[in-house]
């Protein structure tokens, strides 16, 4: 086992990579992630253990429904994450830093609780331009 936080950033990963690229190889995730290939390939492996990937070979590397479904859900978090903090006035480089801490610490509970308040009392955390984030939350 890798470790929350290591895996939530891998599948984030992957998943940015197969949106922009539609396929993903070890190498694209080593590049993204600022990490070695041997290292890549040992979590690559951990990764498809735990069900959240297939590797057809290292050329091929796909989320499975469960690790689409975690990435998106960390994606989200950290969208809103980023939105709620820049909304709030933090510098645009402390918010990034700041919400990707945020997306592995938070557990859904107080996360379903932020999201509440601030759609409730606050809708205007989503910019018209930012409308399509409002289902990535969720």
């Amino acid at each position: 086992m890798i470790g929350k936080e290591k895996t939530e950033n891998y599948l984030k990963a992957i998943l940015k990579i197969q949106n922009n690229f539609g396929s993903v190889r070890g190498i694209d995730i080593s590049r993204e992630l600022d990490v070695s290939k041997p290292t890549v390939s040992v979590a690559v492996h951990e990764l498809e253990k735990e069900g959240y990937v297939n590797c057809i070979n290292s050329n091929n590397i796909i989320l499975t429904k469960k690790g689409a479904e975690l990435a998106n859900k960390v994606k989200g978090k950290y969208c809103f994450f980023l939105l709620m903090l820049r909304y709030l006035g933090v510098e645009e480089e402390n918010a990034r830093m700041d919400a990707c801490k945020m997306e592995h610490s938070m557990c859904d509970e107080s996360y379903q609780a932020l999201l509440d308040f601030f759609f409730h009392n606050h809708p205007e955390i989503i910019k018209q331009e930012d409308k399509g984030y409002k289902e990535l939350f969720l």
